[in-house]
């Protein structure tokens, strides 16, 4: 019982260092004048729509795209990674031209469901499987594993 009370202390205080780091960052931008921002948003946004125009990891976002090092990772973490793996310019159009083809099974691909029939839960896992790569919810991945 220890050793999770000890985890679940230790995860707490990276939260509320993560927390604290992320106060700082938005305090430190009220000290920038206003052309800074405005080049800084300016430069951020155009590298935030070549991540949704062409794809990529949450790292290849802040350390190829952005230029930072790996002291970046945390602090970026809670918006970076709804960008890279949410953010989609072409989203519409695929589910459009899904639809029109009738693939339902292409329609919850791109939205992120489930690839078992008749479920519509999101994706929290994948693996490689006989039948090819499998996108599956939670339950649906313990089941194929024979997991409780």
């Amino acid at each position: 019982m220890s050793d999770k009370k000890d985890l679940w202390d230790a995860f707490s205080k990276i939260g509320e260092a993560m927390a604290a780091r992320e106060k700082e960052l938005d305090e430190a931008v009220e000290y920038c004048e206003y052309d800074m921002k405005l080049a800084v948003t300016r430069w951020v946004m155009k590298h935030i729509v070549q991540q949704a125009s062409e794809g990529g990891s949450y790292r290849y976002l802040i350390y190829d795209r952005l230029g930072f090092g790996p002291d970046a990772y945390a602090p970026l973490c809670s918006d970076g990674l709804t960008i890279s793996n949410e953010f989609d310019l072409n989203l519409r159009e695929n589910i459009r031209n899904a639809i029109i083809q009738n693939d339902m099974n292409k329609i919850k691909e791109i939205v992120g469901l489930c690839d078992v029939e008749g479920c519509n839960r999101y994706i929290s896992s994948g693996w490689p499987s006989d039948e090819g790569y499998r996108q599956t919810c939670s339950e649906h991945y313990r089941e194929a594993h024979n997991e409780s």
